[in-house]
This record gives C-alpha cells, structure tokens and sequence, in this order.
C-alpha cells in the first residue's frame, strides 16, 4: 500500500491521488446535478450527456499526464509567449505535442454548440480559457502538489486550444444538420437502475475512499504527523473511511446509500412491493457483506482478491429481472433509484415556474 509513497510526500505522492479524488468527485457533481434536474440518462441526449463528463475527464488526464518521478523537472517550467519552436523536444514530439493542444479542444467547442447551443465567440473563449487552466496547472506542478513544474507550460498552447474550440465549433454546426436533437427532457427515473450505474456509483465510492484516504495520509506525511515512508497511516483512514462512509452513513441517511451511490440518485430499497427504503438492520447487514471484506483485503494489500466481491454480488444481478445481488438476496433489500422511495416524482429542477405578470390597466383616453 506504499505505492505511492515511494516517491517522498512531496512528490507523486500527494499527486497522483489528489488527481484520482479531482477526477472522482468531478463525475459525482455531475451526475448528481444532471439526475436530480432531467432524471434518467437515455437515448441520444444521455450519449451526449455522456460525452461531455468523458471529455471533462480527458481534459483533466491531459492537464496533469504523466505525473513525474522523484527527480523529474521541466527544464523550463514556464515558456515565452510562440517559443514552442524554440524547445528541444524529441523528433517528432514539437508536432505531437501542438496537435494534441489542438485536438484535446475540439470535442469541447463541438460540444459547446451541439450541446449548449453556445456562438463562436463565447466557445473560443472558453477553449482559450480551459487551455490557460491547463497551463496553470502545469506551470504549477499540479497546483503546489509537486516540487517544480513537471511540464513545459507555454503560451501557444493557449492560441492552439483557442483554435481547437473554433474547430469544434464549426463540426457543430454540421452536427447540428444531421443528428438528433441533443437537449435532455424531463424523465421519470422510476426503474430499476441499470448494471452500469450501480457500477458506476460503486466505481466513485472506491476512488474516493481509496484515493482520498491515500491523499490524506501523504498530507498527514508531509505534516509531519505521520512517519514517511509507511503504509500505516493509510491503513488507520482506510479502515476508519469505511467505518464512516459504509456503516454508518447508510444507517443515517433516507436513500441508505453510501456517498458515491447517493451522486448516482440510487436507493436501498426493502424487496417488498411498495416504494420505501430499506431498514436500517437490514442495509447494515448489507453493508456488511459488501465493504467489510473490500475492507480488509485492500488493507492487506490483496486488491485484485477483493474483485471477488463484486463478481460474487453482481452474478445473480446478471441472471435476475430485479436485478438484485446476493447481498441483496441474502438481507432482502433492493437496489432502487430515489424517485422509487419517494413516490416517483418528476425532476425538481426541470422546470421553474414564474407567474405572469398582471395585465396593466388602460391608460385613460385625454378628454
């Protein structure tokens, strides 16, 4: 489990995991807020929904790929402005690194006016404003979480993202003449949730308590507060993380859902027929059976075993029309989404109603 403290507390170590944690809690915001205001992602605008949280996320993997070793420095962390020609780059590596500054931009301005319907002007610049964040993050080591900048940040690289978004742009427009309309509706999300997003909901609770507890043991290191290097000052959070995230917040909360699954608008439901959350006994029981041996087998550095977890759950969930898992078979709850337990309403934040204003009165006719 010391992998990443190989490096020193002031390395990769602190990055690595605060970049798993950024990457984590970008696709729990969200899918939080796109569930909660439009329901269930479906059909053409939920592939498009899709897309743009894939291409947040390969926004944020150019930004900070690859993290540096102990030692490894840009030569010169910050460029003059159109001095990309002036830097010793591996043949071939000046027209790499200028076409994927350009290209890492384009789905962006696509999707600015595919998506969000936004004009040339207001998508350049946001091109031109996501590359000079990308920059920043460079020219920063990853925002202080690295000794030195671990990449050349240059001006170019802001006229090339600026570019890349115009380019976008403009496959918007062509986009727009031949495929369907890409604006979500308003819908119901009263069935049962698909494999993928269980999965995926399980997917953010692992980073998150994983990477989390790992970024706080290296700041706990880099504090002092703990003797670097070692593996038992991640033990101590992992261990008390899952205590409190996957006991004890379910018990707590209406949905019964641990952090990750909660984003995702899941619920512990009871197997009955009727719309409620599950009981406490019986999703601690669930809890249990779930994160208490993922628990212990990461904190003996067993990670592949603990997939056999997930596999044992998820089998029945492929072979059931309920889609309900042997931990769910075993306490006899369900996997349901949150408009289930509370009555299958409509997205809240769809639609906001403004009352007409009131008719004026007519002027009175000049005698």
């Amino acid at each position: 489990m010391g992998g990443f403290f190989e490096a020193g507390a002031g390395a990769g170590g602190i990055a690595a995991p605060v970049a798993a944690v950024a990457v984590a809690a970008y696709c729990a915001v969200f899918l939080r807020l796109h569930l909660g205001r439009y329901g269930r992602i479906a059909g053409w605008p939920g592939r498009v929904t899709q897309a743009v949280l894939l291409t947040g996320i390969g926004v944020g993997a150019y930004a900070v790929w690859p993290l540096p070793g102990p030692a490894e420095c840009a030569a010169e962390p910050l460029a003059s402005p159109f001095s990309l020609g002036t830097l010793e780059l591996p043949a071939g590596g000046l027209l790499r690194h200028a076409a994927l500054a350009f290209a890492v931009a384009v789905p962006v301005g696509l999707l600015a006016r595919h998506r969000y319907r936004r004009g040339a002007v207001s998508t350049v610049a946001l091109g031109a404003l996501i590359a000079l964040a990308v920059e920043a993050v460079q020219a920063t080591g990853v925002l202080g979480a690295l000794p030195c900048a671990h990449r050349v940040a240059a001006v170019d690289d802001v006229l090339l993202g600026a570019a890349g978004a115009l380019a976008g742009w403009l496959l918007g427009l062509a986009a727009d003449r031949v495929l369907p309309r890409p604006w979500p509706g308003g819908l119901a999300d009263l069935f049962p949730p698909g494999l993928g997003r269980r999965a995926a909901g399980h997917l953010i609770d692992l980073a998150l308590w994983w990477y989390g507890t790992l970024a706080v043991a290296a700041l706990a290191v880099r504090a002092g507060y703990a003797p670097p290097p070692g593996p038992e000052p991640h033990t101590a959070a992992l261990v008390a993380a899952a205590v409190l995230f996957g006991l004890v917040q379910p018990l707590l909360r209406g949905d019964r859902c641990t952090p990750g699954r909660a984003c995702l608008m899941l619920a512990t439901a009871s197997a009955g027929p009727l719309p409620e959350p599950a009981s406490r006994p019986r999703v601690l029981g669930r809890s249990l059976l779930l994160y208490a041996p993922v628990t212990v087998l990461f904190a003996a550095d067993l990670h592949w075993w603990a997939l056999l977890v997930p596999i044992a759950h998820g089998l029945p969930a492929l072979a059931r029309a309920d889609g309900a898992g042997l931990a769910d078979l075993i306490c006899g709850t369900r996997t349901a989404t949150r408009a289930w337990t509370e009555g299958g309403a409509l997205p809240t934040g769809l639609i906001r109603y403004a009352p007409p204003p009131e008719p004026r009165a007519p002027a009175p006719r000049a005698g």
